[in-house]
C-alpha cells in the first residue's frame, strides 16, 4: 500500500446486497487498503483514486470481503486475506457485502486477535522488537500493521495470560520465507556447518531491514515499515502453509480439577499413597465391568463414550467418559488407569489430564524400591526389568504428552513431587492446540 493516495467514497449501496467483483491485477497493486481481521471480518477501508478496484462495478469502503477466488475468508486474519489476494492469477474475484455500520465500528479498531505458542527462541535486538523463548505464549492483535507484511504486533503474556508488553514479532509469512531461504542456503553449502550460521544471520538482517524504516513518531506500532521490506514475489503460495515457527493455541478455563495420569514403574503404590495423603482431593476412576462383544466396545470408543478398555475373563473393564466427568464434577482429581495411547481420546472430548512420568535410572533402582506400608513385597528382578523397559518405551513414544517428569526416589518423595506438580498445573492457564498457522 506504500505511496498510494486513498480517498473515502460515501456509501451508496444497500447492506444486504451480495456482489461479485472481478478485479484485473496490475503489476503494481490492486489499489485497495483493508482493515479488520479474524475477530471482525476483513473490510475494504480505502481505494486508490485511479486503481483497478474503483468503479461503478468495483469495490467501495465498507465492503466486507467474504470470499476471494471462491475461497472463504471467514475467520481469516488481515494478513491471510491479503496473501490470498496476492496469489498468482490474472484476475481476483471477490464476493463482498456492503456493511457500513459494522465497518464504522471496526475500521479504527484492532480486528485481529489470537494466541500463539512460539516454537523457537527469538532475541529482539531492535527497538520495539519482542524477545521470547520457545513455548512462550503471545497474543497477536495486528497481522498487517500499517498495511505491510513481514511482522505482527503481539503482546507478551505472564503465566496468568495477562498482557505485559507489546512489540514486533516476525510474522508467519516472514518465517516461511526465512525457512525457504535457510533451506536454499543449507543446500548450497558443504557439511562444514556454515549454512546454519548464514541462515541465522539472514534472519536477523531480514528483520532489521523491515524495522529500520519505522517512523519515530509511532506510539502504538501502527505506523509500519516500507511495503517493499518483504518481497511479495517470493511469498510462499501454498494451500497448506504450515509454519514451523508458531502454533495457534486456545485458552481453556478449567473450573474443575483436572484428571491425573501417572505413568512409569510402580504406579499403583503411588496412587494408594495419594489417596491416603490427600483424602477427598484424589479419587480413583474405577473401570466399569461390561459383558459385550469386542465390536461393541470398539464402537463405544469410536463414539467417544469409552476412553480405554482391558479384556478380562468373560468381560471388559472399561473407562468411560461419564465416570471421569462424574469425579471431576465433584471437585476431585480423577486418578486415571488408562494406557498412554488413550490420551488423545481424552483430548477429543475436551478432557486435558495432567500427565506425570516417573523416571527411574535403571531396573536395579526399581528392584530396590520399598516402603513398609505401600510396597511391602519386594519387586522381583524379572518384574523390575519388565517395568523399566516398558517405561523406556512410554517415554520414547509419549513424552510429548508429559506435563511433568519426576525423578524416582523414595515413594514418599515421588508422591510429594507429584502433588506439587498437580497443584502447580491446576493453577496455571491451560493452553490447547488450535490447528496450525
Amino acid at each position: 500500500f506504500k505511496g498510494l493516495k486513498f480517498t473515502f467514497t460515501p456509501p451508496g449501496r444497500k447492506q444486504a446486497e451480495l456482489r461479485l467483483v472481478v478485479l484485473r491485477k496490475t503489476p503494481v497493486d490492486l489499489g485497495l487498503k483493508i482493515c479488520g481481521g479474524n475477530l471482525t471480518g476483513v473490510f475494504v477501508e480505502a481505494l486508490e483514486e485511479d486503481g483497478p478496484a474503483r468503479g461503478a462495478d468495483g469495490l467501495q469502503p465498507g465492503d466486507l470481503i467474504l470470499e476471494c477466488n471462491s475461497v472463504s475468508l471467514k475467520n481469516k486474519t488481515a494478513e491471510e486475506v491479503y496473501l490470498e489476494m496476492l496469489k498468482p492469477s490474472e484476475n481476483v474475484t471477490l464476493r463482498v457485502q456492503y456493511r457500513p455500520e459494522h465497518f464504522r465500528r471496526v475500521k479504527d479498531a484492532l480486528g485481529d486477535g489470537f494466541y500463539i505458542r512460539a516454537l523457537f527462541d527469538h532475541v529482539g535486538d531492535l527497538e520495539q522488537e519482542l524477545s521470547f523463548k520457545k513455548d512462550d505464549i503471545l497474543y497477536v492483535d495486528d497481522t498487517l500493521p500499517g498495511g505491510n507484511l513481514g511482522y505482527w504486533l503481539a503482546w507478551q503474556l505472564d503465566e496468568n495470560a495477562q498482557k505485559l508488553v507489546r512489540g514486533h514479532v516476525p510474522s508467519k509469512c516472514m518465517m516461511d520465507q526465512d525457512s525457504q531461504r535457510r533451506y536454499s542456503i543449507t543446500d548450497s553449502k558443504d557439511d562444514s556447518g556454515s549454512g546454519k550460521t548464514l541462515s541465522a544471520a539472514a534472519r536477523r538482517s531480514f528483520f532489521r531491514r523491515k524495522l529500520k524504516h519505522k517512523r519515530s513518531s509511532s506510539k502504538d506500532g501502527r505506523d509500519a515499515p516500507a511495503a517493499d521490506a518483504l518481497s511479495t514475489d517470493s511469498v510462499p503460495y501454498m494451500d497448506d502453509c504450515l509454519s514451523p515457527a508458531y502454533q495457534r493455541v486456545l485458552k481453556v478455563e478449567s473450573t474443575n480439577r483436572r484428571p491425573v495420569l501417572i505413568l512409569g514403574p510402580l504406579v499403583e503404590p503411588i496412587k494408594d499413597m495419594l489417596l491416603r495423603e490427600a483424602p477427598g482431593k484424589y479419587c480413583r476412576c474405577l473401570p466399569e465391568g461390561m459383558k459385550a462383544t469386542q465390536q461393541a466396545i470398539e464402537r463405544g470408543v469410536k463414539d467417544c463414550l469409552f476412553i480405554d478398555y482391558k479384556r478380562r475373563s468373560g468381560h471388559f473393564d472399561v473407562t468411560t467418559v461419564a465416570s471421569i466427568k462424574e469425579i471431576t464434577e465433584k471437585d476431585c482429581h480423577c486418578l486415571l488407569d488408562i494406557a498412554p495411547h488413550a490420551i488423545e481420546r481424552l483430548h477429543v472430548v475436551n478432557i486435558y489430564p495432567i500427565v506425570i512420568f516417573i523416571r527411574y535410572r535403571n531396573a536395579k533402582q526399581i528392584k530396590e524400591q520399598k516402603d513398609p506400608v505401600y510396597l511391602r513385597d519386594k519387586v522381583s528382578q524379572k518384574h523390575s526389568k519388565e517395568q523399566f523397559e516398558s517405561a523406556q518405551r512410554i517415554e520414547q513414544d509419549y513424552s510429548k504428552y508429559f506435563t511433568g517428569v519426576v525423578p524416582a526416589g523414595s515413594l514418599s518423595s515421588i508422591c510429594s513431587q507429584i502433588m506439587a506438580i498437580v497443584d502447580q498445573e491446576q493453577n496455571k492457564v491451560l493452553w490447547i492446540p488450535d490447528g496450525s498457522i
